[in-house]
This record gives C-alpha cells, structure tokens and sequence, in this order.
C-alpha cells in the first residue's frame, strides 16, 4: 500500500495494562510493514486518563508519547487531549482496550485522502452483544438516522480516522464522556463533510469493560438531543408536534371540539417554535 499520509495514533487508556502493550507492538509492527517510518511519517501517543495501575509505566516503553491526566476526566476528554497535542494533520484513534486488532487500522487509510472522516463499522455479534445491548444499539442506530437523515452503521466505533483540522472546526458541540465518538460522527454529517465507513473486524476485550450502559445511553440521548437541536430544530419541533396533533384529530373525532381546537393550537405553536429556532439558526450560520 502506498502511503499518502502521515498520521498521529492516539490512544485513549484508563487502567488498561492488561492490552495496552500488546497493542502498541502491534500498531508499530502493522504501519512499518505498511511503509510508514516511525518518528517521521507516524506516531503512537496515548493518553493515560488518570490510570491507577501500570498503564503509564508500559506504555511509555513502547509508544512514542505519553500524555497523563493527574485524574480520570472520560474517555473524550483523553481523545480531545490526543487530538490537541496530535503532531501529525491526521489522526488516527483505537481504543486502548484491544478490542480493536491494530492491522484493521490499514483498512481506513487508503481512503483519507477524499474523505475527513473514515470509521471502521464493527461487525458481528460481539457489536450487538446480550438481548438487551441489542435493543439499546438498535435504539441508538434509529436515532442517529433520524438525527443524521441518513443510515449510520456504527456511529460510535472506537477506530477511525480523522483529519485533524476538520475536528478542530467541524465539532461545536463538545462531549467527554463515551458520547464522543457518536458526537464527532454526528457532526461531521450535519456538516456534509465527507464520511465514510469501512467494516472490519471485532473482538472481545482485555479486561474489564469501564461502559455503563444505562448511564451513558442516556447520556448519548442527551447529546443527540443537543446535536439535533443546534443543527436542525426544525425537524424535532416537528416531531414534537405531531403528539398534540394527533390528540387534536381524536378529540375532533369524539366530538370534543374545544379539546380539539387547544390541542391544534398547541402544535401549531410548537412548529411555530422549530420555524423561529431553524430561522435562527439560519441567521446565525450566515453571519459566521
């Protein structure tokens, strides 16, 4: 493969001493064979996110840099620090609980060159996981759909690449926690940047998993709320609306005529409300 690229490989750790050095060899082993030269075309930089075991110490003997937090701040926290001290304009980042086999990395650059964003779609069943992971990731698909207006495979896979500049510009709505990755993805869509998702390959991870999944499911519920909020407010009023709407329809159907009529009201003032914000939006996009 030819090389087109030079990129930074961040790694966000949090007590991962289990995997972190196996992950490292392998990062090195697969871009030198690549034809990458470490030092000048790459380098591996993890972020320790306030670890309490080993972690750091092995780390430092095998990547390029290690960066500390004193504490743990959240896994985008440690991504948002690897992208501000990343050397390189791109930046390529694998979770550091080798859930990830490093070569699948080679599979996302061949296309950094026309896109901003490459993602590496997690395939299979460990992606799904129990029954109940399942609904919640079908949960999470549907929305991110309905917020992206397209299909997304996997908006919050932990491998992809991305161009540096564009994260720096093309991400306002700031998040730290696991929310991150489906934050960026978001984005950068809403943004018509181009993104693309490539499938490749899963695996059961090294240690124990720091995912709470009722927590940070709501916490991406919140997100998505943000996103969808700052960059279409029409389409969530619209959706809000259709609740009094079709309250309006039944009371009309049961006779209820002056129930009917407020309700029509109340989503008529509700698109009202989405109109106002999309103009204010609008407004605001085109002075900037």
């Amino acid at each position: 493969m030819d090389k087109k690229i030079s990129l930074s490989v961040v790694i966000p750790a949090y007590n991962e001493e289990g995997g972190i050095q196996d992950l490292i060899g392998g990062l090195h082993r697969c871009l030198h064979q690549a034809g990458f030269q470490r030092g000048s075309d790459y380098e591996v930089l993890v972020v320790d996110d306030g670890s309490d075991d080993r972690t750091a110490a092995i780390a430092q003997l095998a990547a390029d840099r290690v960066v500390r937090h004193p504490c743990n701040r959240g896994y985008g926290k440690a991504l948002q620090t690897g992208f501000d001290q990343a050397r390189f304009d791109w930046v390529a980042t694998i979770d550091g609980d080798g859930s990830y086999p490093p070569q699948e990395l080679l599979k996302l650059l061949p296309y950094a060159p026309d896109f901003d964003m490459v993602i590496g779609a997690r395939q299979g069943s460990l992606f799904w996981g129990t029954p109940l992971r399942a609904f919640l990731r079908w949960v999470q698909l549907a929305l991110s759909k309905f917020v992206a207006g397209v299909r997304i495979p996997d908006p919050n896979s932990g491998l992809r690449l991305v161009r540096k500049t564009a994260q720096q510009i093309h991400m306002p709505i700031r998040c730290y926690g696991y929310s991150f990755s489906t934050t960026i993805t978001l984005s950068f869509i809403q943004e018509a940047l181009p993104v693309k998702f490539v499938p490749i390959e899963f695996r059961a991870r090294v240690g124990r998993s720091k995912v709470r999944v009722l927590r940070d499911m709501l916490r991406m519920l919140q997100l998505m709320l943000e996103i969808i909020l700052y960059f279409n407010p029409l389409k969530f009023c619209v959706v809000l609306s259709l609740l009094p709407l079709i309250l309006s329809v039944c009371f009309a159907l049961g006779g209820r005529l002056i129930a009917s009529l407020l309700a029509g009201i109340a989503a008529l003032f509700v698109f009202l409300c989405g109109c106002l914000l999309d103009s204010i939006r609008l407004f605001s996009s085109r002075r900037s």
